[in-house]
């Protein structure tokens, strides 16, 4: 009888502004590169907004050997407008791809494609469309506005960017790039997207579907929509520093960025000498359906997923040596998580140890999970632990402790918390593959 199907990740991705591939990302991790920026937008020369982001210092597509042929015909299909969160996904898929030295007929493969952005390219759309029509009306302003001109207007400059929102789109044109051919799905469960998607890839390998999957998320925060919005609900740590947990917690910092993973079925990886980062497990879910930007405190909803997915994996609570909370820094979503935590694993100082990674890369929103799960992985492949950033006082009432200094620690399973808006909740673990039989 054939054993039961095993996922393990063999390739990692990651674009940040900690860092672009593996080597360097971990560097910067190690060496604090944040890539904090401020960034102004101003609308007719008058400030609109003004905010912190973490940002990555410099990007060019041209630079990640991504056949110049295929480059020319996105922009000639989008009319010469370069879309940077198509191009964000682009490279972080190609540097998995290398990370994982797989080769595959790009004419004749099964490989899956599973992406999750909370809405690539609309804040650009929406940008060029008030620039546009704020143009064709000074250009017009001595004559009555005929909106049907208008919309005739806006529409020949704006038909196929509208199309384009499609999240479909996005698949096509990576799968395009890439020549992968196999199942594909596009996510949007807000900030719990990546362990959404993870598992989705990883239950296409599980049943036989695809024995690659590649994953890939991300966002780009540095326009005019976002921040204000986050701001507005009293959300945003408008010092640009994210305190996770911490009894001065302002809110959440916005980070650029994309990472992608490679998922594979462990005998595949083991038949062609893959080198293997750790073994997906397992993940518990839920939904609350209560609240868009508080969690359902009081509920049992997060403790529920953690329990769930140490059930799936075969584990029990002493097994996790490490946990990577969402660590949102905001108050109520800080307090939920660590109830969660200590419901599950006691108060207990030591292990596992907790740490949150967003005070290093900001949070890339859809994409977070995908990018704090590449710096688990290489924890976990290093011995190394990232302490929490910013959190010089835990608040007492969270009843837990954090990692306050890079420690050596043999990792064998880390668990990975995404606590999204809407109630989108999920857990993921990772474990280091001992047992390949």
């Amino acid at each position: 009888m054939a054993r039961e199907k095993r996922v393990v990740i063999s390739g990692i991705g990651p674009l940040s502004p900690a860092g672009i591939g593996k080597d360097v990302f971990w560097e910067g991790i190690l060496n604090k590169k944040i890539g904090l920026k401020f960034n102004e937008i101003k609308a007719d020369g008058e400030l609109w907004d003004s905010f912190y982001y973490h940002g990555i210092d410099a990007f060019d597509i041209n630079s990640f050997n991504i056949s110049g042929s295929v480059i020319d015909d996105i922009l000639q299909w989008k009319r010469g407008i370069e879309d940077k969160d198509l191009y964000y996904l682009l490279a972080a898929v190609k540097l998995a791809i290398d990370d994982s030295n797989i080769l595959y007929d790009q004419e004749d493969n099964n490989i899956g494609l599973f992406l999750t952005v909370e809405h690539p390219g609309f804040e650009p759309f929406c940008e060029g469309l008030i620039k546009e029509t704020a143009a064709y009306l000074e250009n017009n302003s001595g004559e009555s506005i005929n909106k049907n001109k208008l919309f005739r207007h806006i529409f020949e400059q704006y038909a196929r960017s509208g199309y384009d929102q499609q999240s479909f789109m996005y698949l096509f044109f990576i799968a395009k790039a890439f020549g992968l051919h196999g199942y594909s799905l596009f996510t949007n469960n807000s900030c719990a997207s990546g362990l959404y998607a993870l598992e989705s890839a990883a239950r296409q390998i599980k049943y036989g579907g695809s024995d690659v999957v590649i994953l890939a998320g991300g966002d780009i925060p540095n326009t005019m929509f976002k921040h204000k919005w986050f701001s507005e609900q009293g959300l945003y740590s408008e010092d640009g520093m994210m305190k996770p947990f911490s009894k001065n917690s302002g809110g959440i910092v916005l980070g650029e960025g994309a990472s992608a993973l490679v998922l594979e079925e462990l005998d595949h990886a083991l038949n062609r000498g893959a080198h293997i980062y750790a073994e997906y497990s397992g993940g518990g879910f839920s939904l609350e359906s209560w609240k868009v930007t508080m969690p359902r405190l009081g509920s049992s909803s997060y403790r529920q997923v953690i329990e769930q997915a140490l059930r799936k994996s075969g584990m029990n609570p002493e097994d996790i040596d490490l946990i990577n909370p969402h660590g949102v820094a905001i108050k109520a979503t800080d307090a939920y998580e660590a109830r969660g935590i200590t419901d599950v694993f006691g108060t207990r100082s030591g292990i596992p140890f907790i740490s949150a990674f967003k005070p290093y890369v900001g949070h890339n929103l859809g994409g977070s999970a995908i990018i704090e799960s590449i710096i688990i992985l290489l924890s976990m492949e290093n011995g190394i632990i990232p302490p929490t950033l910013n959190c010089d006082e835990v608040e007492p009432k969270h009843n837990i402790e954090l990692v306050h200094e890079y420690t050596s620690y043999p990792l064998n399973a880390a668990m990975k918390l995404s606590c999204g808006f809407a109630g989108y909740n999920a857990a993921g673990i990772f474990k280091k593959l001992t047992d390949k039989a």
